[in-house]
């Protein structure tokens, strides 16, 4: 007998729409301690969160996530500062993705640095858990900077999804102007496990499809491409297909924070220093610890 993963690959590739619900309902059940109702969320996100499972993503403001700017603006300040320190300036190998997407700040953070704060928001946390319908766990936050290059897209910058769980959640708050050309995320809605356009185009060998072989499912006057001043926030389930534009003349500097379920098929990549535990609310218990509170 084939095993599961032999079988959905197959349901994939023949009925994806079959094989969506088919691996939904798995995971779910494997889920199912974390669940979390969709009327849990706060009435004023309660319209975000049916645009981001309508279209997979979502593009709002810091206002709107985080309230009052102090927050953000203590995060901008830091960012500011990472930018402006001194960096090691060896050339990475030729088309390598750190020439283009560096990170500033990865892996390890205290858990009162400003960056873990706006991940950790009750209002972060309730988007990212009324998407996905469970109690996710912060399993990544890092601190990009996207750098002009020359020659043709390459890599992430064209379209692909991210297999890093059935579905997910990336939370990019804007720290600079992202203009088109500071290569901002260009999505293709609909794309998304949720969503009705979940064809898959040709692609490469590296399962990544240009421009005219992505038109193929969604029609380019309906790519989603997500700019915006400072401030700006973008939900966005990656498992749908997206890419990052290519940067032409301007630099990107950015949060990323990655929510997934209690079953993701990567590790996690965060390692979160003196948690207050009593300080936790339930949900971020759960996103900080991967696990429901005893």
């Amino acid at each position: 007998m084939a095993p599961m993963s032999s079988l959905l690959t197959q349901l994939e590739r023949r009925a994806p729409a079959l094989g969506d619900r088919v691996a939904r309902a798995n995971w779910r059940l494997r889920n199912r301690a974390r669940a979390y109702d969709g009327a849990e969320v706060p009435a004023q996100l309660q319209p975000l969160v049916e645009q981001l499972r309508r279209d997979g993503v979502l593009i709002t403001d810091a206002g709107t996530v985080f309230g009052e700017r102090a927050l953000f603006d203590a995060a901008a300040a830091r960012a500011d500062s990472l930018y402006r320190a001194p960096r090691d300036k060896a050339d990475a190998e030729a088309g390598a993705k750190r020439t283009f997407l560096p990170k500033l700040a990865t892996g390890s953070y205290d858990f009162d640095d400003p960056f873990v704060q706006l991940a950790l928001h009750p209002s972060a946390l309730a988007i990212a858990n009324g998407y996905l319908r469970l109690r996710s766990h912060l399993r990544a936050l890092d601190v990009w900077l996207t750098k002009p290059t020359e020659g043709p897209a390459i890599q992430t910058q064209l379209w692909h999804r991210d297999a890093d769980d059935v579905m997910n959640v990336k939370m990019f708050v804007y720290f600079t102007d992202v203009t088109p050309a500071a290569g901002p995320l260009r999505y293709a809605p609909q794309t998304h496990p949720l969503g009705s356009k979940r064809q898959m185009p040709d692609r490469d060998d590296q399962a990544r499809s240009n421009d005219e072989q992505m038109a193929e499912v969604v029609l380019e006057r309906d790519w989603i491409l997500c700019q915006g001043r400072p401030g700006t926030v973008v939900f966005a389930d990656t498992c749908g297909y997206h890419k990052q534009q290519k940067p032409e003349t301007d630099e990107r500097v950015l949060l990323v924070a990655h929510y997934v379920s209690g079953t993701p098929f990567v590790p996690s990549a965060l390692e979160l220093r003196n948690v207050d535990e009593s300080s936790l609310s339930g949900d971020q218990y759960v996103a900080v610890f991967d696990r429901n509170r005893r």
